[in-house]
């Protein structure tokens, strides 16, 4: 029953984690069989946003009782390099939620001080460059609108944007062969960079310290990152 609350508890946190890649999530569920493969096609199929469809499928597992099963997926290895910041959901009794200060996560009860470890990655996260010496600023982390707005103002030269931010051309070869739409193709290339990068290094100026060296970064594309990081810090 506890657990069964905690999907309930958390569930507005879960469902925005889980939008960053619903197509992986729902892989996921239909691999692990929580959900039937009519609902599976249904879902897939839907037309409504990331968001919209990850509201559907938890709802399907909530109604079919599968709270425990979909929280064990949840701590998966490979769900959590996908979705990092689910560690730090809280899923005992306490009824804290993400935001809380001491955190735990799968059945061995690991726990993290989340407010010493995030403070540790920003006390030693600096950037120098030229002999100019740059101190992160907090700023938030970028949300998939905001990377779709980026990835609207990159062009042909969005691979070797990719190059820059530290994926593979695996990576890239893997994105292209995932998704036909060169617009979807650039939107998750910057949603994979997020992804991998540890809590608090996604902002606006991060991505724009990533590209800084790209000689043939569109000039809107750098305009609107430091808007970003302009909005962000007000």
């Amino acid at each position: 029953m506890a657990l069964n609350n905690a999907i309930v508890r958390n569930k507005t946190i879960i469902q925005e984690i889980l939008s960053a890649d619903h197509k992986f999530i729902l892989n996921k569920v239909i691999e692990k069989g929580l959900i039937t493969d009519r609902e599976y096609t249904k879902l897939n199929s839907d037309k409504g946003d990331a968001e919209d469809v990850v509201i559907k499928l938890v709802d399907i597992l909530i109604n079919k009782g599968r709270q425990s099963k979909f929280i064990g997926l949840l701590q998966d290895e490979k769900v959590l390099e996908t979705y990092p910041k689910l560690e730090d959901v809280e899923w005992g009794d306490s009824g804290s939620t993400a935001s809380s200060s001491s955190l735990s996560i799968g059945n061995g009860g690991r726990k993290r001080n989340r407010s010493e470890s995030e403070e540790e990655v920003t006390n030693k996260k600096h950037c120098t460059s030229g002999s100019n010496t740059e101190t992160r600023s907090a700023g938030q982390a970028l949300t998939e609108k905001q990377l779709m707005k980026v990835a609207e103002t990159l062009g042909q030269e969005w691979e070797q944007a990719a190059l820059h931010l530290g994926l593979e051309t695996t990576d890239l070869d893997t994105i292209q062969a995932e998704h036909r739409s060169v617009a979807m193709q650039k939107q998750k290339m910057l949603v994979l960079w997020k992804r991998r990068k540890p809590p608090g290094e996604a902002t606006a100026q991060d991505l724009l310290r990533g590209l800084k060296d790209m000689k043939d970064l569109p000039v809107k594309t750098r305009q609107l990152l430091t808007d970003m990081m302009k909005k962000s810090s007000e």
